[in-house]
């Protein structure tokens, strides 16, 4: 049960991490290091986020609610804001209810970067992994504009397993900006929203999070304000690529599928396009459901659209 609702929790590309045996790797900042490695480890956090929150920008909300055999096991909240110039997400994952017996984690998030069009230029990320007092995990990552190489501040200090080159994090979003990419930009060129591709940067590990296309499927299960209707169906699947110990180098267990709904056309534009509705995991015989409670969508003028209630 309790890895399942670990998958939970990573269906919004939020990583967990565990501290690990360092390996005899050469010293941090030295040449040798910096052939291996992409990031320049920091001993101090940064003061205050480099990017400025979006103006004139649309702002998705919702309160995911997760079940799994009908029992409450907790909830993700979610803000996503986009102009067409940048772009601030945050999340929190809670487990309530059954997953309290078995873990009491927690998880913050926060991020924000600037488009190119529709080309995504990762700035700040910011994650808090909480299982209790002396088990938390700070990471942060900054890397500025047409910087191939990334400033990382983590508390406690990472043991890296294994290297990840500036080469291969070329391109590389942080998790955030990496959902933001999977769920909510058009940039498919009227491809299904569904094929996608991002490769993904934690800081320590790197991935590929796939999307394939399915088909529609028309949403209805029962509960309060949650969107009913015709979703893109989109296969998730994660691929390693580099940064793993070799025991964590196998398949990802379980299937994950993101239901993704188009934004009506009043509030829709290049960068807010999609929206994430409904995320359904299924391990061995349990399934799991993370379902948007309220998907709404404001604009800075005061418009909103709640696609829960149509």
């Amino acid at each position: 049960m309790k890895k399942l609702i670990s998958i939970h929790a990573a269906l919004l590309i939020v990583s967990s991490v565990a501290l690990a045996q360092a390996e005899d790797y050469p010293d941090q900042g030295t040449h040798e290091w910096k052939k291996m490695f992409a990031v320049d480890p920091a001993d101090n956090a940064l003061a205050y986020s480099p990017v400025n929150f979006p103006q004139n920008a649309l702002t998705y909300s919702s309160v995911y609610k997760g079940e799994i055999a009908g029992f409450d096991i907790g909830r993700l909240y979610l803000d996503v804001t986009t102009s067409d110039k940048s772009y601030d997400v945050k999340y929190k994952m809670e487990q309530k209810g059954l997953a309290r017996w078995f873990s009491d984690a927690e998880a913050t998030s926060k991020a924000r970067g600037t488009f190119d069009g529709t080309r995504i230029n990762q700035h700040y990320y910011f994650n808090h992994d909480y299982e209790a007092e002396d088990d938390q995990q700070y990471v942060e990552i900054f890397r500025r504009p047409d910087d191939r190489r990334i400033h990382l501040w983590t508390s406690p200090t990472y043991s890296f397993h294994e290297p990840v080159s500036e080469t291969q994090a070329v391109g590389a979003l942080d998790p955030m900006a990496a959902l933001l990419a999977l769920g909510f930009l058009d940039d498919n060129n009227g491809n299904s929203p569904c094929d996608r591709v991002v490769k993904t940067f934690d800081g320590r590990r790197l991935f590929n999070l796939v999307m394939k296309d399915q088909g529609k499927e028309k949403l209805k299960r029962n509960g309060k304000n949650l969107y009913r209707g015709y979703a893109h169906k989109c296969k998730l699947e994660q691929v390693k690529l580099a940064g793993y110990r070799a025991d964590k180098r196998g398949d990802v267990e379980g299937d994950v599928w993101v239901y993704l709904v188009e934004v009506p056309e009043d509030f829709r534009t290049k960068t807010m396009s999609y929206i994430p509705v409904m995320i359904k995991a299924k391990q061995g015989i349990f399934t799991a459901w993370l379902e948007g409670q309220n998907p709404t969508i404001t604009h800075s003028d005061g418009r909103s659209v709640n696609l829960g209630l149509r």
